[in-house]
């Protein structure tokens, strides 16, 4: 079985693109740039003082600290776009090839919808809140600067397929006692925290129930309230 899932490994592996210079000046140029270890620190230091920014919000937070918190939202996403444009003039199609670019052109594009959005005072329900949010996305350009930091989130990634096996052997746990928790506790009477927001008189309220204790929601008082005659 292990040999079988490594040769599988293999066999959806991609081979390294080697991107080398095409003899056109400008061209070339912003190779050399975005290949400079330099261009590489000064994008994660704004990344770095993006995600503090970001962090720096609050609730009712002054007029004036909104407006400078757009300002710099705005720079730093002029940054990015110069970054995408220097990195696609110099590599090329070649660009659009690695999995991380793809990632950094999408959150750019993103972060402009959401500056039109703001500009325009736009209002297109929930999904422009989903543009504005995405710009919270860039924290994750930090993983790519770190080696590290990559690994463990490519494997991650690749142990989603394994994690369905377990969710579903807790829903069995919570489909079981949802129905042994109908049979006990369907007749107990509805008291301060077992009421109609979480009870078991149905398998559907009794599912939620039993989601809801366990994340440790009051999960004591449930007890104490199903024990009482």
């Amino acid at each position: 079985m292990d040999w079988t899932e490594q040769m599988v490994f293999c066999y959806s592996q991609e081979p390294l693109v080697k991107i080398s210079k095409s003899g056109v000046f400008i061209t070339d140029l912003c190779h050399n740039v975005a290949m400079h270890w330099f261009f590489d620190s000064f994008v994660f230091f704004c990344i770095v003082l993006n995600t503090f920014c970001l962090a720096y919000t609050f609730y009712a937070e002054p007029a004036e600290l909104v407006d400078i918190l757009k300002i710099f939202g705005l720079v730093f996403n002029v940054i990015y776009t110069l970054e995408a444009v220097i990195k696609i003039i110099g590599f090329k199609k070649n660009y659009f090839m690695d999995g991380w670019n793809n990632f950094d052109f999408v959150i750019v594009i993103a972060g402009w919808m959401g500056v039109v959005a703001d500009a325009l005072a736009l209002n297109i329900g929930a999904f422009t809140t989903v543009i504005r949010s995405f710009r919270i996305m860039r924290v994750f350009k930090i993983i790519r600067k770190y080696k590290n930091l990559r690994i463990l989130f490519s494997t991650f990634i690749g142990a989603i397929p394994k994690l369905t096996n377990v969710l579903l052997l807790l829903f069995l746990f919570l489909f079981l006692y949802a129905v042994l928790g109908v049979f006990l506790f369907a007749k107990v009477k509805a008291q301060e925290n077992l009421n109609v927001h979480a009870n078991f008189q149905n398998f559907g309220m009794a599912l939620m129930t039993l989601f809801r204790m366990s994340t440790g929601e009051s999960w004591h008082t449930l007890m104490y309230d199903c024990s009482r005659q």
